[in-house]
């Protein structure tokens, strides 16, 4: 299908990249939601317009350009009342949609696990949830028939209650996962491995990363489009020390993230919460590495997430030809600049991702019988180990681990006298 792609903003605000950016970004949001974008408008308006956003005269140049052009949706950048959309849609006889229902289009089509797609359509739901209102008329469903009293239960309540009903089963299937995912998170925690959480800008290049800190071994997906995943994986990454530690790729973020979408995704983005480092991957060649920065962080806090190392990590190292363009990355970020496409500057973040998990690993020592080997295979395998003295009654191993890990491995030690 063609689409119109439509920005407005207000003549006071400065024009600037920003908005050009953010244009640009909406493209590429409708073809990777399928779509054949076939023009891109920027608006400057005096003041926003209730009924419409835009006003009557812009109305009628779009309707004029609608039929031009053979379109039939235009996608705005901006977040669209109810009622705008609506009288929009009226006027120009097509589709009308906004960047968050864009967004939410994306999701539903790209979720794969079972998870995932539940969490698509919650959004999808509650963002119909907060149209209901827009449509209009009040539609009667059916009519009071006792004493022939009130006209009954209306359409537009009637599609309210029926959507309610909808959300509420979507929340207990997602409750039940993440009860599902609690427990699966308490086995792990039993395993003296640290947890990663790799976030960043959609197409930043997380799942890349993720390929090449596995050696390739996995063939995680990963592709030059926005949202190419959206489903979490977790892998195993081997430490330069000789320990291990489970790196998670997450959904990437996007300026403007529908906020029904955070709260639908709420439960599988949390998971960064209980992280012991946060790898935050930034596109290097990009020009708006900046505003991309902001938006991840202002998505991190809105999470909750806070005190948690974070190293940043500039990636495309090998896609920057222009030094003017990879301008911004501060010093005071301290960046790890790396190219997960080629494996330049990889094994330097491992090295800072272990220094990193260091700090919260205390360091420890302790015996373990000589007939429990595989309780040393297990420390030798999970901690990071120092130092290993055999003696008559056993091996003394010094090693990292968290205090938690500690207390359990001193536990199957004593297990087994």
């Amino acid at each position: 299908m063609k689409v119109i792609l439509v920005a407005a903003e207000l003549k006071r605000k400065r024009p600037g990249a920003a908005g050009a950016a953010s244009l640009d970004e909406l493209w590429r949001l409708a073809e990777t939601a399928g779509l054949e974008p076939v023009k891109k408008i920027s608006v400057r308006l005096q003041a926003w317009n209730p009924a419409t956003l835009i006003g009557s005269g812009k109305v009628e140049e779009f309707k004029s350009l609608v039929k031009e052009e053979g379109a039939g949706a235009v996608i705005f950048d901006e977040e669209l009342g109810p009622a705008q959309q609506r009288n929009l849609e009226r006027a120009l006889g097509v589709t009308v949609a906004d960047r968050p229902r864009l967004i939410i289009e994306i999701f539903a089509l790209r979720a794969r696990t079972r998870e995932g797609k539940l969490q698509a359509r919650l959004a999808g739901y509650s963002y119909s949830l907060s149209r209901v209102a827009g449509k209009g008329g009040s539609m009667d469903q059916q009519h009071g028939m006792i004493g022939g009293r009130g006209s009954g239960e209306k359409q537009i309540e009637y599609e309210r209650r029926t959507l309610r009903v909808k959300i509420a089963e979507l929340e207990r299937e997602i409750e039940g996962i993440k009860r599902e995912r609690h427990t699966q998170r308490g086995r792990r925690d039993s395993v003296p491995m640290p947890q990663v959480s790799i976030v960043g800008y959609t197409n930043a290049g997380k799942s890349t990363l993720l390929n090449c800190l596995t050696g390739n071994r996995h063939g995680i997906y990963a592709d030059d489009k926005l949202f190419a995943t959206l489903d979490p994986t977790t892998k195993r990454v081997r430490l330069p020390a000789g320990g291990w530690a489970l790196f998670t790729d997450t959904v990437g973020f996007i300026q403007k993230l529908p906020h029904d979408l955070i709260a639908a995704f709420r439960a599988t983005l949390e998971e960064i919460r209980y992280s012991d480092l946060i790898l935050h991957v930034h596109d290097l060649s990009s020009p708006e590495a900046k505003q991309q920065h902001e938006a991840v962080k202002a998505t991190l806090e809105e999470l909750g997430v806070k005190g948690i190392p974070v190293i940043n990590v500039f990636n495309k190292a090998d896609a920057v030809t222009d030094p003017a363009v990879s301008a911004w990355a501060p010093e005071r970020l301290r960046p790890v600049v790396v190219s997960a496409l080629t494996g330049a500057g990889v094994g330097g973040l491992l090295a800072a991702s272990e220094r990193a998990l260091s700090r919260r690993w205390g360091e420890y020592e302790l015996t373990v019988p000589a007939g429990a080997k595989g309780l040393i295979k297990e420390i030798y395998s999970a901690c990071l180990v120092k130092d290993a003295a055999y003696g008559q009654t056993g091996v003394t191993l010094t090693f990292k681990a968290t205090p938690e890990n500690y207390a359990r491995l001193k536990k199957k030690a004593a297990e087994n006298p």
